[in-house]
C-alpha cells in the first residue's frame, strides 16, 4: 500500500481541515472507506477532503463529527473554509489570495486585512452597524486565518501602499493603533511585507477612489478586489485589471520609498506612546 500523502496544513483552510480529519480518523481506527460509508460519502471524496483538494460542506463536517464522536473539533474550521460567513461577493477572494505569488494593495481608511493585528481587526468589525458579538468573532477568525499565508515556507510577496492618514486615525484606543503600527514595522523588518506611505502633500487624486488589491501569479495579474461601504467586487476582466494596474502605478509613483515610510511610521509610534 502506498504511503499516505504528506499534508501541508498551512497551504489553505481546507488543507488544515483535511489534516485534522485524517488525524481524528486514524485515532478512531477507521479507513477512508469505512468513514465514508458511515458518513454517506465515497472513499475518493474523503480522500479529496483529507488532501485539501476539496473543501467540505458544513453538512459534511457535521456528519463526519457524528461518525467520529467529535464535538466541534472539525466544525471550528468552518468559518475559515466558508470565508467567515462573509458576503457572497467576497467568497471567491480567499482562494485567489492563497494562489497569489505576490499581492499589491492600496489602503486609505484602514490598514489592509492581511496586516491587521487581532485588536485592530476586532475594533473594525465591532464598529460595523448591526453586528452581533458572534459575527464579530466569526469574521475575526476568518481574517486571522487568511493571515496564515505569511507562515508558509514561501509566503507571497506583499506590498502595502498606505495613505498617511492611517497613521493618525484612531481605531479603538491609542494602544490599538500603536500596536498596529508596531506590527507593520515588525513585518517589514521580518521581510514579510514591503510598505510605502502616500503622504498628504503628494496630492495624488488617483488615490481618492477607495481601497484596491491586486493579486499576481507568476508575475501575471490574475484578479483585483474593490470595496465600498455597501459591497465589493472581485475583478477578473483583463481590461479592468489593466485599469487597476495603471491606477496603482500612479499611486506608487507618488508614495515615499520604504526607508522614509518606515521612518514616518516610527515617528507616529512615538506620538501614540
Amino acid at each position: 500500500m502506498p504511503a499516505a500523502k504528506e499534508l501541508d496544513p498551512d497551504a489553505s483552510p481546507a488543507a488544515r481541515f483535511g489534516a485534522d480529519l485524517r488525524k481524528y480518523r486514524l485515532e478512531a481506527g477507521l479507513s477512508q472507506t469505512r468513514l465514508g460509508k458511515d458518513a454517506g460519502y465515497s472513499k475518493s471524496r474523503i480522500g479529496n477532503v483529507e488532501r485539501g483538494d476539496e473543501a467540505p460542506t458544513r453538512e459534511m463536517i457535521v456528519k463526519l463529527e457524528e461518525v467520529l464522536g467529535l464535538d466541534g473539533e472539525l466544525l471550528q474550521h468552518w468559518p475559515a473554509i466558508s470565508g467567515g460567513a462573509g458576503p457572497d461577493w467576497f467568497r471567491p477572494w480567499p482562494p485567489i489570495e492563497r494562489r497569489a505569488h505576490s499581492i499589491l494593495t492600496y489602503a486609505a481608511m484602514a490598514f489592509p486585512g492581511l496586516v491587521q493585528t487581532e485588536d485592530y481587526a476586532r475594533a473594525l468589525f465591532a464598529g460595523e452597524p448591526n453586528t452581533t458579538p458572534k459575527q464579530v468573532e466569526d469574521a475575526l477568525t476568518a481574517r486571522l486565518e487568511r493571515q496564515t499565508i505569511f507562515k508558509r515556507a514561501k509566503p507571497p510577496g506583499y506590498l502595502a501602499v498606505l495613505d498617511e492618514g492611517l497613521l493618525y486615525r484612531p481605531i479603538g484606543d491609542g494602544d490599538v493603533v500603536r500596536r498596529q503600527l508596531d506590527h507593520v514595522i515588525k513585518m517589514v523588518e521580518q521581510r514579510l511585507i514591503a510598505v510605502q506611505i502616500l503622504p498628504y502633500d503628494a496630492r495624488c487624486t488617483a488615490a481618492t477612489t477607495g481601497p484596491i488589491v491586486l493579486a499576481l501569479e507568476d508575475g501575471v495579474p490574475i484578479a483585483g478586489l474593490l470595496e465600498n461601504a455597501l459591497q465589493g467586487r472581485v475583478i477578473t476582466d483583463a481590461d479592468e485589471i489593466a485599469r487597476l494596474i495603471d491606477r496603482l502605478d500612479t499611486i506608487r509613483r507618488s508614495a515615499l520609498p520604504q526607508h522614509l515610510s518606515v521612518k514616518l511610521i516610527k515617528e507616529r509610534v512615538d506620538k501614540w506612546n
